[in-house]
């Protein structure tokens, strides 16, 4: 009876103005690719909150071998403190969650104010401003609370079961997972508000026209802070440890230091400055709420109110290449086909949004998996350059490199629009088609000139110059063989086909990436570490090579003319051929 009432209640309230544009903005923040074509990809919460769920619960899995008892004794670790190894862990799970709920809040950057079409459909109806605020605010705060949910859920359930694996009382698996779920799920609520609070503080304080042009640049500061937040996972929890007399100042610069001293002053673990450090999370997280919470209420009035007085978009003037560039251009891309394609799937991966989440997912798992490997690298290493030549650090471009291509790889299965897509099939010629040559340079210039750069650079510094050469070079090598490899036979122009249908061989498919993956970002760093002691020992990769060159240019020749040729639709396999001789 009291349920019935409760549910009653609460349609009510539902369909009442308030309720109904509550529903409205939280899809509007959640649209996932509603107006799109029928045969497209369709990015709803559901996915949406899967794809932002996986980290946490991946991560948490890797480390089952390093808590687990049986492992424990194998190797000989006697009084093995989980408390104490978990320390470094739960830091790394605390900076993921701001990382992944940060970048989130800066993706919906621009959804989380209505946009003209909300204010064309909502200014003549007779609801107030202040009605509008606030339905606006309840949803983000929604939002908030799904993203500080959903993004810790997973982690919040393994990784207290794989601490307390090797524990025999339930009541220490019980409150490592209370105070880890405390400190991920306050840190990721900080996270979101703090850039909630510079989205409001620049539309308060900017006109108009100056937050479009400043709001891409602080954008971009606040992504680069979260991968440096990332990145700090293998250093801060040592410093933490070694820290003494008053606060350092770089730790007033980490929330995520404040968040992980508060787990540890919870479990009495904390030394004086982590007790220091703990004292700031929760005054620090209601003064950046209140903060946030007055700017967004000057900000959202100033911006509500000058909707209507906004251009539709901004004239974007093409300012022609020099010379040399277009002649360097010409080079790269020798034919149409090429030069053209180049455009259209860079202006795509730069337009698109579902495209753009795709690709955002697999580069933060290859983030996660790469910061992993460099924690993983300076546990137990007696200096940097020893920490360097580790499998694990040798692993890190090898991963950010496999699941780039492959990200890539699958984001070109994606259609953009297919209702668009007759304007290829028209112009272009379905027998003389480059997609394999046009997908590769994509590839390639996307992925390898900034971890080539970076590699050589790091190595150069920490081993010298051969060991950095020899590493860079091997990293490249290894980066086109698989690229030729996951182009094997591929006759789409990206973005223009149907999406693939399941076949038979899918699950196979799937087995083999991740079988690839092993060979390439776990294997081939440990053969690298050996052969590093003795260069020479690199030339015994080279059968290794000649195949992996060789088999997937001889699968391109072998192919008919029918399975070279350009297509637009996947079809189905036919398990049963009709002759129709009645016909």
């Amino acid at each position: 009876m009291l349920s019935d009432l409760l549910r009653q209640e609460w349609d009510y309230h539902r369909d009442r103005p308030f309720g109904r544009m509550v529903q409205l903005f939280v899809a509007r923040i959640f649209r996932g690719g509603g107006d799109t074509d029928a045969e497209g990809l369709d990015l709803g919460v559901g996915l949406v909150m899967t794809l932002l769920a996986m980290p946490g619960g991946f991560v948490s899995l890797l480390l089952l071998d390093k808590y687990g008892s049986f492992l424990q004794w194998l190797r000989g670790v006697k009084g093995f403190d989980a408390l104490q190894v978990a320390f470094s862990d739960e830091y790394f799970f605390i900076v993921l969650s701001m990382t992944v709920t940060g970048a989130v809040a800066v993706w919906r950057w621009g959804a989380i104010f209505p946009d003209r079409r909300d204010y064309m459909n909502l200014a003549h109806l007779p609801i107030s401003t202040r009605t509008i605020f606030f339905a606006n605010l309840v949803a983000v705060l929604y939002l908030v609370g799904l993203l500080a949910v959903d993004v810790n859920a997973a982690s919040c359930v393994l990784f207290p079961v794989v601490v307390s694996a090797a524990q025999p009382k339930f009541f220490f698996f019980l409150k490592f997972a209370i105070v880890h779920a405390a400190g991920v799920v306050l840190a990721s609520i900080f996270s979101f508000f703090a850039v909630f609070a510079i989205l409001g503080l620049l539309m308060a304080l900017l006109p108009p026209r100056a937050f479009r042009r400043i709001s891409a640049l602080v954008r971009g500061a606040v992504v680069v802070y979260l991968v440096t937040l990332l990145s700090t996972s293998f250093a801060v929890t040592n410093a933490l440890i070694r820290a003494k007399g008053t606060i350092p100042r770089w730790a007033l610069l980490f929330p995520s230091c404040w968040f992980v001293s508060l787990c540890q002053v919870l479990r009495d673990r904390a030394n004086p400055v982590m007790q220091h450090l703990a004292r700031l999370c929760l005054p620090s997280l209601a003064v950046l709420i209140v903060i946030a919470l007055c700017a967004y209420a000057i900000g959202y009035r100033r911006y509500f109110v000058r909707i209507a007085e906004m251009s539709e978009g901004a004239v974007v003037l093409h300012n022609p290449l020099p010379w040399r560039f277009v002649s360097l251009q010409r080079r790269m891309l020798p034919t149409p086909f090429q030069r053209g394609g180049v455009g259209f799937v860079m202006r795509t991966l730069s337009r698109s949004e579902p495209h753009r989440l795709v690709i955002t997912g697999v580069g933060g798992l290859a983030l996660v998996l790469a910061s992993q490997a460099l924690m993983n690298a300076f546990e137990g290493a007696k200096s940097a350059r020893d920490a360097a030549l580790s499998a694990n650090a040798l692993a890190i471009p090898f991963i950010l490199t496999f699941l780039g291509i492959v990200g890539l790889r699958l984001v070109f299965e994606i259609p953009a629009d297919l209702r668009a897509n007759w304007i290829f099939q028209f112009l272009l010629d379905s027998e003389n088609q480059e997609c394999a040559p046009l997908a590769r340079k994509v590839i390639l210039a996307n992925i390898l000139p900034t971890i080539l750069v970076v590699t050589l650079a790091v190595y150069w510094y920490v081993e010298g110059m051969a060991i950095a050469f020899l590493h860079t070079l091997f990293v490249a090598a290894w980066a086109i063989l698989l690229t030729n490899i996951v182009l094997t036979r591929f006759r789409k122009l990206p973005f223009t086909c149907s999406l693939p249908v399941f076949k038979q061989h899918s699950i196979v498919i799937l087995i083999g990436f991740c079988f690839g993956y092993l060979i390439y970002a776990v294997s081939t760093p440990e053969f690298e570490s050996w052969a590093l002691t003795d260069p020479v020992q690199m030339l015994r990769v080279l059968p290794v090579v000649i195949v992996a060159w060789y088999v997937p240019r001889h699968l391109n020749r072998r192919a008919i003319d029918w399975e070279r040729r350009l297509i637009f639709e996947e079809s189905a396999v036919k398990t049963v051929e009709v002759l129709r001789l009645s016909e």
